[in-house]
C-alpha cells in the first residue's frame, strides 16, 4: 500500500478551509463587540424615574388624549421653518400657554429636534394656535409629538409634508380637525 498524499498538513487545502469557518466567526464577534462598544443605544429613552416609568407616563399621557378626542393640525413651512399647531377649541379645558413640539429620528438621537410653540392668536373658527420656529428643517423621516409636558401627547410619523395630522398614540384617520 502506497501513500498517495505525500505533501504535510499545511500544505493541504481542506485543513485551512476548515480552520477559516470557526477563525471567521471569531472575527466577526469581535467586529461586532467593538461595534458595541463604540456606540450608545439612543433607541432608549432614560430618565430619573427610569425607563418603566417614563414609557408609562408616555401611555397614560396618549390614554388621557385619547378620552379627550384631541387631535392637532401641525403645519410646518419649509422655507422658512415656521411651525404652528391648531386644535379644535372645545378639546381643552384650559389652554396652555406652550407645548413641545418635537422630532424624533427613528435611528439617530443626534439628529432629533425639540422645539417650543408658544400660543398665538386663534384662527378665524376660534381654535387655538401655538408657533414656534426650526432653525432647519430636515427632509428625512421622523416621528413628530406635540404634547403639553406629561399631561397628554399626540404623535404621528412626518416625511417632510407641509401639514401633518397628529393624534393620540399615532392612530390615523380622517385628516379634518
Amino acid at each position: 500500500m502506497e501513500r498517495e498524499d505525500t505533501q504535510p498538513w499545511y500544505r493541504q487545502f481542506w485543513p485551512w478551509f476548515i480552520i477559516a469557518l470557526p477563525a471567521a466567526a471569531v472575527v466577526a464577534g469581535l467586529t461586532t463587540l467593538w461595534i458595541a462598544m463604540q456606540t450608545t443605544d439612543s433607541l432608549v429613552v432614560n430618565s430619573e424615574d427610569g425607563v418603566k416609568n417614563a414609557t408609562d407616563r408616555r401611555i397614560s399621557a396618549e390614554r388621557l388624549a385619547s378620552e379627550l378626542d384631541l387631535a392637532a393640525l401641525v403645519e410646518i413651512n419649509s422655507a422658512t421653518g415656521v411651525v404652528s399647531a391648531i386644535m379644535r377649541s372645545g378639546d381643552l379645558a384650559e389652554i396652555p400657554a406652550q407645548l413641545e413640539f418635537e422630532l424624533s429620528h427613528p435611528a439617530f438621537a443626534d439628529r432629533d429636534r425639540l422645539i417650543t410653540l408658544n400660543k398665538a392668536m386663534p384662527d378665524a373658527d376660534g381654535n387655538p394656535v401655538w408657533v414656534g420656529h426650526l432653525l432647519s428643517v430636515p427632509d428625512e423621516r421622523f416621528y413628530a409629538v406635540l404634547s403639553s409636558g406629561d399631561e397628554w401627547r399626540l404623535s404621528a410619523e412626518w416625511q417632510g409634508d407641509a401639514s401633518l395630522m397628529l393624534r393620540p398614540g399615532g392612530t390615523s384617520s380622517d385628516d379634518s380637525l
